[in-house]
């Protein structure tokens, strides 16, 4: 794939980060296609459609996704024209929690203990006998954000309401990790490039906020090595738990990613640029960071929280109805340094959520 003036750029999904991706990409000569609804956010800002997608999809020059979860058809029809970056393969393992899982441990990543099983009665049977009662049990597809997770902490008779339910699970050891990390990188041709690493707070498997820059090299090689046995394009977030120093990958996404917010910004190239650059043959934007910065997620708020300006820079994603958990917007704040970032991050929490959080 190689740039050209007017080059046709469609993303697979219509939420915040086609939003963000299409802003970000505007900047060039590129004409952006969305798939997706008209009231979700990136129809705000760029050609969308549904109906006839087979025309578009084959006029375009690329096509990405900013959701795993997006409908087969236009998905499989990028892949059979050769236009889908990243590949089908990386989008598969991720739209199947347990083949991530299992693909990772067999090229010798470092995972947390997990064992796959075929439905939740033998999901609860295995937490029982193999893991004490105590562990996490994840469906295997239709995960984010939290869904389909299943926090056990040796209450497993709370959770009876699994037996019933088929389709492959994941029981995974409850990791007592002493914090939690991820990092962005991105990949074209054998080029790699990662931003610096973020610290991490989640709450019932979603972002609540992070900040940083964190330096672990072991998060770099780890990126730089799954990317390249993935034959990677474009940008990829992972996420780890770290214990004692040592990294265990949680997750990664094969695309633009929460935790990487801050670079619009923190750093000289934000992360959603660095997809388009990386997808359309443009050579790579840097992946140094300018300030020391974090994200804080707005979380079920209807309207936008206006006196967090005093205290950073809010991206309000214009979703038409707010319900419990759905991301809404988000704020990144800049500082002078870790301890400037997160003071501000608790004047931002204290603002949007001052009864507390309630997830």
């Amino acid at each position: 794939m190689s740039y050209r003036p007017h080059f046709n750029f469609c993303i697979l999904g219509g939420g915040q980060l086609g939003w963000m991706m299409v802003l970000e990409g505007s900047k060039f000569p590129i004409n952006f296609y969305v798939y997706a609804d008209r009231e979700e956010p990136a129809c705000r800002v760029a050609r969308c459609f549904k109906e006839d997608y087979k025309k578009i999809i084959e006029e375009c020059d690329v096509v990405t996704f900013e959701f795993e979860h997006v409908d087969e058809g236009p998905l499989t029809l990028a892949h059979d024209l050769g236009k889908l970056l990243p590949g089908l393969n990386s989008v598969n393992l991720k739209r199947a929690r347990h083949l991530e899982k299992e693909y990772l441990r067999k090229e010798g990543f470092p995972v947390p203990r997990f064992i796959t099983v075929e439905n939740g009665d033998e999901a609860l049977r295995v937490l029982r006998d193999e893991f004490g009662g105590v562990g996490v049990i994840k469906k295997s597809e239709g995960g984010y954000d939290g869904k389909g997770q299943y926090f056990v902490k040796g209450n497993v008779e709370d959770f009876r309401f699994l037996e019933k339910e088929g389709g492959y699970f994941v029981v995974e050891e409850f990791v007592d990790f002493d914090y939690e990390a991820s990092i962005i990188a991105v990949r074209r041709g054998g080029e790699f490039k990662s931003y610096p690493g973020t610290f991490n707070y989640n709450e019932k498997g979603i972002l609540v906020y992070n900040y940083g820059p964190y330096e672990n090299q072991q998060m770099r090689d780890i990126a730089k090595e799954l990317t390249s046995r993935l034959n990677y394009t474009g940008v990829i977030g992972i996420e780890f738990f770290v214990k004692e120093g040592k990294v265990m990958i949680n997750e990664f996404a094969p695309r633009v990613h929460n935790t990487g917010h801050y670079t619009l910004d923190g750093a000289e190239v934000s992360q959603f640029e660095q997809h388009v650059r990386a997808l359309s043959g443009l050579e790579l934007g840097s992946t140094e960071v300018m300030s020391f910065s974090g994200t804080v997620n707005v979380l079920g708020i209807q309207e936008p929280p206006l006196s967090v300006l005093q205290y950073g820079t809010l991206y309000w994603y214009g979703k038409n109805s707010a319900t419990k958990r759905r991301k809404m917007g988000h704020i990144n704040v800049i500082g002078e340094n870790l301890l400037d970032v997160k003071a501000k991050i608790e004047k931002v929490m204290k603002i949007l959520y001052p009864n507390g959080l309630d997830l």
